[in-house]
């Protein structure tokens, strides 16, 4: 008597489409919005000298950079002696921020900013035309510094205690007026990276894999 035989097993082909479908289904459920934060210091004294101090900072480390790359094809003792002045002075440069920053924490306060949905986030770029100057703006096709001030207004807010309080114009007002130049490029910074810059690194990082 032939065995018997066992009926063909059910093959369920899974259609492309439907993973795509599955997958946006996943990333929707349980997705919150990323949030970033930001320390400010709101004195202008206190301000003005970190800027100059960082300004230094940079030139310095610069300057280290120059002379340590002239020194490889230079072994003379005066460029080496300039090489190790340089980095005393930044060393100092350093320690004279370290002791600026204590001094800034009675000034400070944390802002907290969260992504906005892709289409809010289009719809609010769509209002500020590129500067024509700026090479930033002509790629993104956006004043990029506008439109990221526009919605760190949108929802920023100020954390006290590590809870969130909601700031108004005149505040905002104040942050922009007192912060430091450097606080104003934080901010911008960090709203564009939530909105835009982050998802384009993941993009391309998974292109070259």
């Amino acid at each position: 008597m032939p065995p018997e035989r066992l009926p063909a097993p059910h093959i369920v082909r899974w259609h492309p489409v439907e993973d795509i479908l599955s997958k946006i289904s996943d990333a929707r459920e349980g997705y919150t919005p990323r949030t970033a934060r930001v320390t400010v210091c709101l004195d202008n004294a206190v301000s003005d000298e970190r800027d100059a101090l960082m300004r230094r900072i940079r030139e310095t480390a610069a300057e280290v950079d120059a002379v340590a790359k002239a020194n490889r094809a230079d072994e003379r003792l005066t460029r080496k002696t300039k090489a190790d002045k340089l980095r005393e002075d930044l060393k100092q440069l350093r320690e004279e921020l370290a002791a600026l920053e204590d001094r800034e924490r009675e000034h400070m306060h944390t802002l907290q900013f969260t992504k906005l949905k892709g289409l809010e986030w289009a719809d609010l770029t769509a209002i500020f035309p590129p500067r024509q100057n700026v090479p930033f703006d002509m790629e993104l096709g956006y004043n990029h510094h506008a439109a990221a001030l526009a919605a760190a207004k949108k929802n920023g807010v100020a954390l006290v205690d590590g809870k969130p309080v909601a700031l108004d114009d005149d505040d905002w007002s104040t942050i922009l007026e007192i912060g430091s130049g450097w606080d104003v490029e934080n901010i911008t910074t960090t709203v564009l990276d939530l909105n835009v810059l982050h998802g384009s690194r993941a993009v391309a990082r998974l292109k070259k894999d």
